[in-house]
């Protein structure tokens, strides 16, 4: 019997699993996918203070982005730049294989192509049972820790974490480069509705082996990264819409492959849905809901991965805790919940106002923001903003343009 059962294999799950370990704890990671990593859906932007915070593997990082070019549906534009780099690009399926070697060094088990179809949470024990590669699969374990994203197939089985809002559609491709040597976002209806879109050019490393030991469904096994000889420009383009993801993104990529800013070259489209705020409540009898199965992400742009390891943190004390007093109820756990929403919550909150404002406007009223906006000096002002706490001092912004506004009305009369 394990003492933790973590499902699903994403950064979330990884780090988890891998604190935990570090602890002494007997963990075990079941991912349904075959390979860890795989498939990419993240354009995989983290700001620094996550690198810092998380120590992200310098080999993960492909470029670093200290400035972007924002683009109104009329085709106005204006670029925020940065003194210091604000953000990096990560190599996503890299970033999650480290994260799990580190986990296996610690002592954690993965086993992989196995889905968890079946939870059942009993007095003494929580107890998993699947499919790997076709095969039936059973484990028991004090606790659970579910990490399988905006999948809700074991989230409504034990009843926690529940939707507070409508999924987002996200979709992403990744391309050859063309001119683009700038990081876009664009906005309006046409382009994503409800949304924005992006292109985000990266150097892609790939001179180097990265080996990963991995737990397949029998026995331990080295799988490694493929290993290429030369750099490659890549664009990773990709938005988040409410409505079918898809079609908007090939449209929008063809738009900026008629501008010569990628070459398509028949990119494969991964679409995936995304939650829009907290899903609640985030724990149970000897469970713990992390990452995006917690709606752990911002509520502006959608990220998930600092919000998500964030979250994992606040779970491993809660684990910690709980396993060492043996007190692994729902009321022992729900602090996690507490400590998690006290560092989050406000943000999310704050970005779920935006959003709405965001809705409400047409496309014109979005014309006209970005006419204002390039005419009071706000991009400089917005330069400065944390990027990963943000909302805060939009609003900020928001006030002073408004402010600034009222007093030149009175100057005028």
């Amino acid at each position: 019997m394990h003492d933790v059962v973590v499902v699903g294999a994403g950064p979330t799950g990884c780090y988890a699993a891998r604190e935990l370990a570090r602890l002494g704890y007997e963990v075990l990671v079941l991912e349904e996918h075959s390979e860890i990593g795989e498939p990419v859906h993240c354009t995989g932007i983290i700001g620094v203070e996550a690198c810092q915070r998380f120590e992200v593997d310098a080999s993960c990082i492909e470029s670093q982005l200290s400035s972007a070019r924002f683009f109104s549906p009329g085709g106005q534009s204006f670029r925020v730049a940065a003194e210091e780099p604000q953000a990096v690009v990560v190599d996503r399926s890299r970033f999650d294989r480290i994260l799990a070697e580190q986990a296996l060094s610690a002592g954690a088990s993965f086993l992989l192509g196995a889905r968890a179809e079946s939870v059942t949470v009993e007095p003494d024990r929580v107890l998993v049972s699947g499919a790997c590669f076709g095969e039936p699969v059973a484990f028991r374990s004090s606790m659970l820790i579910v990490a399988t994203g905006a999948d809700d197939a074991i989230t409504q089985q034990i009843g926690v974490a529940r939707r507070s809002g409508p999924m987002i559609s996200g979709a992403q491709l990744i391309t050859e480069s063309g001119d683009l040597d700038e990081v876009e976002v664009h906005f309006g209806r046409g382009v994503a509705p409800n949304g924005f879109a992006w292109a985000v050019p990266v150097v892609e490393r790939v001179g180097a082996q990265h080996a990963v030991p991995v737990l397949s469904a029998c026995c331990a096994r080295t799988s490694n990264l493929e290993s290429r000889t030369s750099n490659l420009d890549r664009v990773r383009v990709g938005l988040v819409c409410q409505g079918r993801p898809g079609p908007l993104l090939r449209r929008f990529a063809a738009g900026l492959e008629r501008r010569g800013a990628i070459r398509r070259n028949g990119a494969r489209v991964r679409a995936r849905a995304v939650p829009s705020g907290p899903r609640t409540p985030s724990f149970g009898e000897r469970t713990l809901v992390i990452g995006d199965a917690a709606g752990q992400v911002k509520a502006t742009t959608s990220g998930g991965v600092y919000y998500g390891l964030l979250g994992a943190e606040a779970a491993v004390a809660a684990a910690d805790r709980a396993l060492q007093s043996g007190d692994v109820s729902c009321h022992s756990l729900s602090a996690y919940e507490d400590q998690w929403l006290s560092r989050l919550g406000g943000e999310q909150r704050t970005g779920r106002v935006l959003r709405h404002i965001h809705r409400s406007l047409t496309d014109r009223d979005m014309d006209a923001l970005f006419w204002l906006a390039r005419r009071t000096g706000l991009p400089r002002m917005l330069s400065r903003l944390r990027f990963d706490w943000h909302t805060s001092g939009v609003l900020a912004l928001l006030w002073q343009q408004a402010v600034g506004a009222v007093d030149q009305s009175r100057l005028l009369r």
